[in-house]
């Protein structure tokens, strides 16, 4: 038989789980907007529920049925737990069969594999359509394993989950990359030549000079990259950052927070995508990333003698205090603010998940109790209101409320660094949680690309790429936007290896995702001349890292194993773990 059913439950209190592909069934509010969808007027408020996109999902009451293929899981695997039963089911199985992908679905108490894929609809960014593709029942034994077990709470249903999400035995091998020392130096130097712009005096979020590639203060590049480039370089990068620092605090608001977004010509563009009305519209998480890492370029200027101006100490004592406002005043950080008066426009979400590191750190720096209790009161809001209900959201600017890894990660290191700051083992506990939900975003096997695609023919080994969100169904090279120093540091307090692997899993291979002059990668549309032509506009620049991991078919089956031709946020994390990661790792001989 190709379509095996097993058993589960259905019951009021049902948890549905497919990991990077859904959590509590994606049983949210639905708008379906094209993308890129931004919330409109009278579509938001300060208390809302979460939002999402039409993406594959159940129904509110549990009905419906949700179909997907293993392209779509970071690990082929569907789940489901009742808190009520005190039970857990966990059904694992493989990628492919004969070159074709299983099915992963559950209906009505019952979760079904199939062979090939089975799909009533088919999702196509940010939509779901019925699915011309006729499907035919093939003869075929489908390997799975079942593990159904007691469980209390959804972190003991996580963590079965990531002390098992290798039990296929599938290939998860780490690839052979190019020394890391080299790694740096392409970067450092591409980011030298491609990503400065003189005339604004900043290290660009990438290359192309479009707005969206000129300045972003968080999230997808902006002073985290300099701080990488800081590290790893010299007088060159730190005045240059120093520099990036300037026009960083040029952009800020009276409200202590900052222009999200800023074009070529120095305008600012907000962060609704040039939506009329949304023009001081400000995504959150990127000033939780600036107030984060302002303390790690400090930590940086100390240890190398450079002076840290007043202004920088300001305006980051304004930034802390900008949440420690918006904290009194609703009782969350929201995900989208009115970047002038600090106003939350979007309520609700785990966009600032970064944001209690950021302000344990400015209690330790300024010696303000005020900011670790805004710091301990929103790291609990959002374990009790999110990770307890088995989901984060908000991370990403362009996916409404979907689901997503970036916020996980995020509040992964807020928890590491409460602990670190306050010595409560209540934190660590809830850090150990939050990495094992975070596990679920991570690759846990080498998918098999089609041989004609560019990752196929380049023996690309996806273990360890982190899916994005449930939107957006790709995987990606690192973690947007950290290196993930925050599970090394929770190995050191636990001496759990799960954790230090799960880093090395994320951190090692990132150096395969990047092209060079001896071995370029080439985008989607190249075609064999293309790959024979060294001037052939489809070729990636050497130091390009795309961000596209596609396992999924959520653009087009053209496109699984393959990218376009970008500069994308995977350098900035590739930068991140080369300075951060990569050097502890080698310290402690695990590399």
């Amino acid at each position: 038989m190709a379509t095996r059913i097993i058993p589960a439950f259905k019951t009021d209190d049902m948890y549905v789980f497919i990991p990077a592909c859904c959590y509590a069934g994606n049983s949210f509010r639905v708008l379906k907007y094209g993308y890129p969808p931004m919330f409109r007027p009278g579509d938001a408020a300060v208390d809302m529920p979460n939002t999402i996109t039409d993406v594959p999902r159940l129904e509110p009451d549990g009905s419906g049925k949700i179909e997907v293929t293993s392209g779509d899981a970071a690990t082929p695997c569907v789940g489901v737990f009742s808190a009520s039963m005190k039970r857990g089911i966990l059904v694992f199985t493989v990628q492919q069969i004969d070159g074709k992908n299983t099915g992963l679905a559950y209906e009505n108490g019952e979760i079904r594999l199939t062979w090939p894929a089975k799909r009533e609809k088919i999702y196509r960014m940010t939509r779901v359509f019925d699915n011309p593709e006729p499907w035919t029942d093939l003869p075929a034994d489908i390997p799975y394993k079942v593990l159904d077990f007691y469980c209390e709470s959804l972190p003991q249903f996580f963590r079965v989950f990531f002390e098992n999400r290798k039990i296929m035995g599938m290939d998860s091998s780490r690839p052979d990359v190019i020394p890391f020392e080299r790694q740096a130096v392409i970067q450092t130097e591409k980011f030298n030549k491609m990503n400065w712009e003189e005339n604004l005096g900043i290290y660009m979020v990438g290359t192309d000079r479009t707005r969206f590639q000129v300045w972003q203060p968080g999230w997808t590049g902006g002073i985290m990259s300099g701080c990488a480039l800081m590290r790893l370089g010299g007088s060159l990068e730190a005045e240059r950052e120093m520099r990036t620092l300037d026009f960083l605090f040029s952009t800020q608001h009276e409200s202590g927070f900052y222009d999200g977004v800023v074009d070529i010509d120095g305008n600012s563009c907000g962060d609704a995508f040039g939506m009329e009305g949304a023009e001081n519209r400000h995504l959150i998480r990127k000033s939780a990333d600036v107030l984060y890492f302002l303390f790690k370029h400090f930590d940086l200027m100390k240890e190398r003698h450079i002076p840290i101006k007043e202004s920088y100490i300001e305006g980051t004592k304004r930034t802390a205090d900008a949440f420690v406002r918006l904290w009194k005043k609703y009782g969350q950080f929201g995900q989208f603010v009115d970047a002038e008066t600090g106003d939350i426009e979007v309520g609700g979400s785990v966009s600032a998940g970064i944001a209690p590191a950021g302000l344990a750190k400015a209690s330790v720096f300024f010696g303000a109790p005020e900011y670790l209790e805004t710091a301990e009161a929103a790291a609990e809001y959002y374990y009790n209101e999110f990770l307890m209900r088995g989901y984060t959201s908000g991370g990403p600017g362009e996916i409404l409320q979907g689901v997503d890894s970036e916020s996980a990660f995020g509040l992964l290191e807020s928890f590491v660094v409460l602990h670190e700051v306050t010595g409560k083992d209540i934190w660590l506990t809830r850090a150990g949680e939050c990495a094992a939900y975070c596990s679920s975003w991570v690759v846990s096997y080498n998918y098999l690309f089609p041989e004609g695609s560019e990752f196929g023919r380049r023996g690309v080994k996806t273990t360890g790429s982190v899916f994005a969100n449930i939107q957006n169904k790709h995987s990606a090279p690192g973690i947007c936007t950290l290196s993930g120093d925050s599970l090394l540091k929770l190995w050191r307090m636990t001496g759990d290896r799960l954790y230090i692997e799960l880093l090395k899993d994320i951190a090692l291979p990132l150096g395969q995702y990047m092209s060079t002059l001896e071995n370029p990668i080439y985008d989607w549309d190249a075609s064999d001349a293309d790959r024979s032509d060294p001037d052939s506009p489809h070729r990636l620049p050497e130091g390009f890292i795309n961000e596209r991991v596609n396992m999924s078919d959520w653009e087009d089956h053209r496109c699984i194993g393959g990218v376009f031709n970008g500069s994308c946020w995977a350098e900035t994390s590739n930068l991140l773990t080369l300075a951060e990661v990569i050097p502890q790792l080698r310290e402690m001989g695990e590399i």
